[in-house]
């Protein structure tokens, strides 16, 4: 009878001990994952300032804010030109229309998320640690500098399409604006843009 006893307290022992090197297996295991993806996302911050994406980024935003303002502008010119005889409250809700009409614009500009977000997704994916450790070396070299270069002009030729492709997204949201206001001018009740 003791030794039964004896032999399964062995075995619990055993089974916890077992539970808890499985256990702690597990947490290493998991601490090398982060700390690989650490490692990796140091990386990929070490490329993107390589590639001059701040740079890229900027460049991009700013274009992005000077299209949107002369559309901003075409937009105002029109209505104001079309309906320049409007006065008093009619004036002031194709004001409102116009105002909330931009700011729509506005927001929905400002949902999309950032070249520097979307390319550090794209290279935690794309590559490992030693596809980055080649790419930094690649653009730390005359060649990938050059690069990087190349790939501002690009990145800008890609924001002027991008910002025809959104201005002509919002065409038909502008047709139903200037049909609003139109109704508006004419004194005809009031409709949401």
């Amino acid at each position: 009878m003791r030794t039964f006893v004896v032999t399964h307290h062995v075995n619990i022992a055993l089974t916890i001990w077992w539970c808890l090197v499985t256990v702690v297996s597990g947490l290493i295991a998991v601490e090398e994952a982060a700390a690989i993806e650490n490692a990796k996302a140091i990386k990929v911050e070490k490329l993107l300032t390589l590639i001059r994406i701040s740079e890229l980024e900027a460049e991009y935003d700013a274009l992005t804010q000077k299209y949107v303002s002369e559309y901003e502008q075409q937009i105002r010119k029109s209505i104001g030109s079309t309906y320049a005889d409007v006065t008093g409250e009619k004036k002031k809700e194709i004001e409102r229309l116009l105002d909330a009409f931009l700011k729509d614009i506005r927001k929905s500009i400002g949902q999309v998320e950032s070249l520097h977000d979307h390319l550090k997704q794209a290279y935690s994916r794309s590559f490992g640690e030693e596809e980055l450790d080649r790419l930094i070396a690649h653009y730390s070299s005359p060649l990938g500098e050059k690069d990087a270069g190349m790939k501002k002009s690009a990145a800008i030729e890609y924001n002027k399409m991008w910002t025809a492709e959104f201005m002509n997204q919002y065409k038909a949201r502008v047709e139903k604006l200037f049909q609003v206001v139109a109704v508006v001018a004419r004194g005809k009740g009031k409709q949401g843009a």
